[in-house]
């Protein structure tokens, strides 16, 4: 599993992408004010799982796109998932 860091910068990428290239926002924004909805979370999270090479079992995933509210959050899940 990548650093910290290097799993930031993965979940910012692809966000920067559904938001069509606006970059710049804070790990603490909502995503909803970013204009996430929850089918966009899903897809991001697939993405994510796919781009860093880890999987969440579907409880987990189900888990994360009832409570992911920002960038954050899903970094540590991705983090979370990467121990396993």
């Amino acid at each position: 599993m990548k650093k910290k860091d290097d799993v930031r910068a993965v979940v910012h990428r692809f966000i920067s992408r559904l938001l069509e290239g606006q970059d710049g926002f804070d790990d603490n924004a909502s995503l909803a004010q970013l204009g996430l909805d929850k089918e966009d979370i899903e897809e991001l999270i697939f993405h994510l799982e796919d781009e860093l090479g880890v999987t969440a079992f579907t409880a987990e995933e189900d888990r994360m796109l009832k409570s992911a509210r920002t960038a954050n959050d899903l970094s540590q899940f991705l983090l979370e998932i990467g121990r396993y």
